[in-house]
């Protein structure tokens, strides 16, 4: 996620500078060609050329549109996953507790168990955001993202096994290495835990429902998730506004020609830098739609997920009463990953 007000030239030029040097050259030649050969049939009315860039802006904007309530749903997520786990790191802490017995089941084995349960929640919050962020064949970065990306020293994607072994026992971390879907397999292990916990007395039934509910909602927010990430944006909308796009770029600088020659034969160099500028917001515009389509792809756009789980990570330790904590991840070079 691009954290800063503005976007600067360092993230702007490498994926705009080859657009614009194409821009330049072909309304220099079109330009030529008029002037020097004398080609004055290329001068062409621009109503037409006018009515076909109105359809074309509004058929990238109903794109764009679709393409950020993709990105926005993303987000909306995974503020429900933090939801959902900070309470259910409060449940776990006040609801587990020896109700049959007191005192037959020690405080440090209770918060063995409460931390167990809790530092599984990190551990699929982190499971699920790397199972998120593996890339498919309909995501792949824009070349520029990608090396500003690669350069970013805090944004390593680390192997699944590390991560989960901050979290779980050497045992458990092989167990759900084995499943296609780790994250899935991290909340059935939580309902057996509880299941368990139910049967020796120290939970009841009304707060085991209670958990369990919790544990289905993981599952769905999860779903959502793996909705958005194995659905891609549909090839029909993706692929005609990148082709209307670029048939009214190439047609552009002909009407262009046209007015400015009616202002005088030198006016049409005018075409050149109108048309650079027109073309390149309309390639923008097509580019913005493109790079919000997928919230999970590793990009500068994306939901941040590294920070999300490192925040939730903070919150629920803190809960347990902990004290070395991490800190939260920053934006390196005004990107938080």
């Amino acid at each position: 996620m691009f954290t800063a007000k503005r976007v600067p030239l360092r993230i702007i030029l490498p994926f705009a500078w080859r657009p614009v040097l194409f821009f330049l050259a072909y309304s220099t030649l079109i330009c030529l060609l008029f002037q020097i050969a004398g080609w004055h049939s290329l001068a062409v009315p621009f109503l037409p050329i006018g009515l076909i860039g109105t359809a074309v802006a509004f058929y990238v904007g109903f794109k764009n549109n679709s393409s950020y309530e993709r990105l926005w749903e993303g987000r909306r997520i995974w503020g429900s996953l933090v939801n959902a786990s900070r309470s259910w790191a409060i449940m776990v802490c006040d609801y587990i507790v020896d109700r049959d017995d007191p005192g037959s089941v020690a405080e440090k084995e209770l918060r063995c168990i409460r931390e167990r349960l809790i530092y599984r929640n990190i551990a699929y919050l982190n499971a699920l955001r790397i199972q998120l962020r593996r890339r498919t064949v309909w995501q792949e970065c824009v070349g520029a993202e990608h090396e500003i990306i690669e350069h970013i020293e805090a944004f390593r994607q680390n192997d699944l096994d590390k991560e989960l072994g901050q979290f779980l026992s050497k045992e458990e971390v092989e167990s759900v290495l084995r499943k296609q879907n780790p994250a899935t397999h991290l909340i059935r292990n939580q309902s057996a835990d509880l299941r368990d916990l139910r049967a020796r007395g120290l939970l009841s039934d009304y707060y085991h429902a209670e958990l369990q509910r919790l544990l289905v909602e993981f599952y769905n927010q999860q779903g959502a998730c793996e909705r958005i990430k194995s659905f891609p944006f549909p090839r029909q909308y993706a692929f005609f506004g990148f082709l209307f796009v670029w048939l009214f770029i190439f047609v552009l600088p002909y009407g262009l020609l046209g007015e400015m020659a009616k202002m005088g034969d030198w006016y049409t160099w005018l075409t050149i830098p109108f048309y650079t500028v027109i073309a390149w917001v309309f390639y923008t515009m097509e580019v913005i739609g493109d790079t919000s389509e997928n919230p999970f792809e590793n990009s500068i756009n994306d939901v941040p997920l590294s920070a999300i789980c490192r925040n939730v990570e903070i919150d629920l330790k803190e809960m347990l009463g902990e004290t070395g904590v991490p800190e939260r991840l920053q934006a390196v070079q005004d990107i938080l990953m």
